[in-house]
């Protein structure tokens, strides 16, 4: 008796997880929507003890190319800036610099899931996300107390990395963090060979040294999936032309008043 009862547990098992698997197998992501709000940060050469909070938002569209792997469209509509009189460097403070940036942001990203996502499966609702690309960032506008040549626009080589969660449907909620290398050392102002002398100093300060410019921003958002569900094939309709059923029975019965025909004749 027993046997049995272990028996009929492990087919109920077994059927559970093939209904699963098959369930699994039927539905896939197409894509996916999102938007998106947070903060940015800066590091460069200005007060670069100190972070500086600006506020961002942005929206993004992504194909997913298979179960793990998608490109993915991003734009962010990104505020940076900085001011050496809030460091608690004496250098920096002494300098006296300041800006402020606001900008757009467009970069084609590749996103690789860590786990396998699937909406309205519980077993497959979350996964944390890797993704790298390229960009170009464009300044709007801008102000400084140096009086400077600057950066309008440059490349940039974003790093993010994230999470997602699906809460309900085809809707997620996300948190990332996206990390700029740029190839501009003057997207605030300040090159590290310029060199500046504040009033009342009878010394020139320079910048930090610190290469190019960069800077990250940390937000969270709402998307939706994109997916596509495929159920059982459904029978083919037949077709009225030349072939049709009507003319495959004239056909049949003809061939039967042949040679074979004339064997069956009373």
């Amino acid at each position: 008796m027993r046997r049995i009862q272990l028996i009929l547990l492990c087919s109920s098992m077994l059927f559970a997880i093939g209904l699963s698997a098959q369930h699994i197998s039927l539905v896939e992501n197409k894509g996916e929507v999102g938007i998106m709000g947070g903060v940015s940060f800066y590091r460069g050469d200005i007060a670069n003890d100190v972070l500086f909070y600006k506020p961002n938002f942005g929206a993004f569209y992504k194909k997913q190319l298979n179960d793990y792997i998608g490109l993915r469209l991003n734009y962010e509509y990104i505020s940076i800036g900085a001011n050496d009189i809030q460091s608690s460097n004496f250098y920096n403070f002494k300098r006296g610099l300041y800006f402020t940036r606001v900008s757009h942001d467009v970069s084609l990203m590749g996103e690789f899931n860590f786990l396998r996502f699937l909406n309205k499966n519980r077993n497959y609702s979350f996964t944390p996300y890797l993704g790298f690309g390229v960009g170009a960032w464009k300044s709007i506008n801008g102000s400084t107390n140096l009086d400077t040549p600057s950066t309008q626009r440059t490349f940039l080589f974003p790093l993010n990395f994230g999470f997602k969660y699906n809460v309900t449907g085809n809707f997620n909620i996300f948190g990332e963090v996206t990390y700029r290398f740029t190839t501009s050392d003057k997207i605030d102002y300040f090159a590290d060979d310029t060199r500046r002398i504040p009033d009342g100093f009878k010394y020139d300060l320079q910048a930090s040294s610190s290469g190019n410019d960069q800077y990250f921003s940390t937000k969270m958002g709402i998307s939706y999936n994109f997916v596509s569900i495929y159920g059982p094939d459904k029978p083919k309709k037949s077709k009225k032309g030349l072939f049709s059923k009507k003319q495959v029975d004239k056909n049949n019965s003809s061939t039967k008043k042949g040679l074979f025909g004339f064997f069956k004749r009373k």
